[in-house]
């Protein structure tokens, strides 16, 4: 495996040296071909000439033949359009449905829920009622003495 391993790299280095003695004795070889190769043009190779004796175009039946495709075509994807926007029209419609009932759902849980509070008051168990309101009344808060 070593072996393989270096002999691979001793001709890469000799194939890269190669290279280089000729790119020094040729500079402007590899140009001549440039302009081909990026032009994409061959030699011999120019606008294709149809012979005198064949039409170039398609003729008239098989011009028809097309358009009559063409336009199968296209009504075909005109029904496709209006039964995509029918679709997404009875989306929309179920979806404003939905939110209203949500909605509608939402206000009758509202509407349920008693007003519980979370521990019964101990103020007003039924006796001294009287005396309670009256000491409400006349409540009066005292000031705190400064700490210090």
């Amino acid at each position: 495996m070593a072996g393989l391993a270096s002999d691979s790299t001793k001709s890469a280095k000799s194939l890269a040296k190669q290279i280089a003695r000729q790119m020094a004795r040729e500079p402007l070889e590899v140009l001549k071909t440039a302009g081909r190769q990026v032009g994409g043009a061959e030699k011999g190779e120019g606008p294709q000439e149809f012979p005198a004796g064949t039409p170039q175009g398609p003729s008239v039946q098989e011009k028809a033949k097309i358009e009559a495709q063409g336009q199968r075509q296209l009504a075909a994807l005109e029904a496709e359009i209006k039964e995509i926007q029918k679709r997404k029209q009875e989306e929309t419609i179920v979806k404003v449905q939905e939110e209203q009932a949500l909605a509608a759902q939402q206000q009758g849980q509202k509407k349920e829920l008693p007003n519980v509070p979370s521990k019964p008051s101990r103020k007003f168990f039924g006796f001294g009622k009287k005396a309670q309101a009256e000491k409400q009344k006349t409540r009066v808060e005292r000031p705190l003495p400064p700490s210090g």
